[in-house]
């Protein structure tokens, strides 16, 4: 079956005074139809040039070569009109910052009439009336049904959400909102941007239920650094460092036993306990600019070999599981 989404060999460069940072270096995965995909890496990985690149919104970073088939099309070729035509509708995103993500001058049921619109045949909020109640009659079973799959029950609670202002509801509540307002556009492909970050416990499990409840009807990119985040909604996970995918496979495989050094390192600083001290690594992070010589990641890798400071190692393919590392080409030959 062909994948909804194929990214294959990613490079995204960003030009700058310093010299040119290698955002993306070499990227490839794939999402299958109803499959929830996370990608998990530390800040500068590459995970949000990786999804920003999905919409041709990384400027000014471009890029250099490889390609991102969606339904078989390789969308980098494609000019800013055709991508306009496909974000929102065919890849819809729901930004990290919640908090102003949505207008402030409009209601919620005034801003998700307009993703309807845009969706039908285009539309703005310039062009909406709050005062006309009856513009948004046809819309209100849409409002209820995709509310009701996000476990949202119709009735007198809703009617006030539809309208209230964004500043008038909660973290996790303008979430949920975006989620709606994305799902009204029926995507193929739907960007889920660290749906966890800056939300307290309850609301952080409200959110994770939500997006639960979107898990095997459509399919999905959640990008995290939480493990809790990625174990609760993901079937699959990607593990990115240096720009490029270095591990992946089944959340219950990769999280429970971690074959890449980094990996290991990455889950083991997540679930330290209070007072327990953190692993020690021997290197700065790392340079974009001026990438190391072999493996990326061996000047801190505790378990390096003299292979690893001279060859970018290749993929190890294991069922249906993948680890960039020396040791396993090694244990393999």
């Amino acid at each position: 079956m062909m994948p909804v989404l194929k990214v294959t060999d990613l490079h995204v460069y960003f030009d700058t005074s310093a010299g040119t940072v290698r955002a993306n270096n070499g990227v490839t995965l794939e999402v299958r139809e109803g499959e929830s995909l996370g990608i998990m890496g530390e800040s500068g990985c590459g995970k949000t040039v990786l999804f920003l690149s999905l919409l041709h919104l990384q400027q000014p970073g471009r890029i250099v070569r490889g390609s991102v088939e969606l339904d078989g099309r390789d969308i980098t070729r494609l000019d800013e009109s055709e991508m306009e035509r496909l974000r929102g509708r065919v890849i819809a995103l729901v930004p990290q910052n919640q908090a102003t993500a949505l207008n402030p001058a409009y209601t919620i049921r005034q801003q998700l009439t307009e993703a309807l619109k845009v969706s039908r045949s285009g539309g703005s909020l310039g062009s909406l009336s709050s005062r006309r109640s009856n513009d948004y009659a046809d819309s209100e079973e849409q409002f209820k049904r995709v509310f009701e799959d996000l476990g949202f029950e119709a009735g007198p609670v809703l009617d006030r959400l539809l309208r209230s202002y964004p500043h008038q509801l909660s973290g996790g509540m303008r979430q949920r909102v975006l989620i709606a307002m994305a799902l009204l556009m029926r995507p193929r492909l739907l960007i889920a941007d660290e749906p966890t970050t800056a939300l307290d416990r309850a609301i952080k499990a409200q959110s994770l239920n939500t997006l639960q409840r979107l898990r095997g009807s459509l399919t999905m990119l959640v990008i995290s650094h939480d493990v809790e985040a990625i174990s609760a909604t993901c079937d699959r996970v990607a593990i990115m460092y240096g720009g490029r995918v270095i591990e992946s496979g089944s959340c219950t495989d990769v999280l429970s036993r971690p074959r890449h050094p980094y990996t290991r390192l990455l889950l083991a600083a997540q679930r330290r306990t209070r007072g327990e001290p953190l692993s020690a690594i021997a290197a700065d992070t790392l340079n974009l600019i001026d990438f190391p010589r072999g493996c990326p990641f061996h000047p801190a890798c505790l378990e390096a070999m003299p292979v690893c400071a001279l060859e970018t190692p290749p993929e190890h393919l294991t069922d249906d599981a993948m680890v960039a590392c020396h040791r396993y080409n090694v244990e393999a030959d």
